[in-house]
């Protein structure tokens, strides 16, 4: 946890107290199943009240099935009061909800269910590449305060798949994730398919 102060005789626009805590734990094993916790909270106190004020929540469980057989869910719920304008919870291709359009949908609170079949291989192309593979579901929605005029009201729900690519020879320790998932609810202009392509340190 850290605790600062912002003032305008420091060059802040204005007097603040500004807060950042963050506490995770885990149970379980990696050789048969786990669950790992983790929250946050930030936000800064001011003349005009608490402001930009954001509690994070997630809960991932993996059950290791066999050798090469992984089940992954995961929950998030995050929780914003008065945000500032590029602090609001979005939800998309881009951030969980792979079915639909980036930043489809935003407001002051969000949650996300994803369920998750994880497949490794022995496929080592080039001595370059470890490759395994995912069957997904994801589920959620944004809700509340937002900055743009757009009805958040709906439930959205996406199934797909993809490839998970690791590269051995990198040091930044990169995993490629090539997805193609199919949205479920939505306006009728959605493509019936969306096809992402990311970086992230997880499989």
């Amino acid at each position: 946890a850290s605790l600062g102060f912002a003032t305008e005789s420091a060059g802040s626009d204005r007097d603040a107290l500004i807060l950042d805590a963050s506490a995770q734990t885990g149970f379980g094993s990696s050789e048969s199943s786990s669950l790992l916790l983790a929250a946050s909270l930030g936000g800064r106190v001011e003349d005009a009240g608490v402001r930009n004020l954001l509690l994070d929540t997630s809960a991932r469980y993996f059950k290791r099935q066999s050798e090469k057989r992984l089940l992954y869910i995961g929950l998030n719920a995050s929780y914003g009061q008065s945000l500032d304008m590029d602090q609001y919870l979005q939800l998309g291709g881009d951030n969980g909800l792979r079915g639909y359009p980036l930043r489809y949908q935003t407001g002051d609170k969000r949650a996300l269910l994803t369920v998750e079949q994880r497949y490794f291989t022995d496929w080592y192309p080039w001595r370059l590449f470890r490759v395994g593979g995912a069957v997904f579901f994801d589920v959620g929605r944004v809700w509340g305060d937002s900055p743009v005029d757009r009805s958040n009201s709906e439930l959205l729900r996406d199934i797909g798949f993809g490839l998970r690519i690791g590269n051995d020879r990198s040091g930044l320790g990169r995993m490629t994730h090539i997805d193609i998932a199919m949205p479920l609810d939505g306006d009728s202009q959605i493509e019936d398919l969306q096809f992402l392509v990311s970086t992230k340190k997880s499989f």
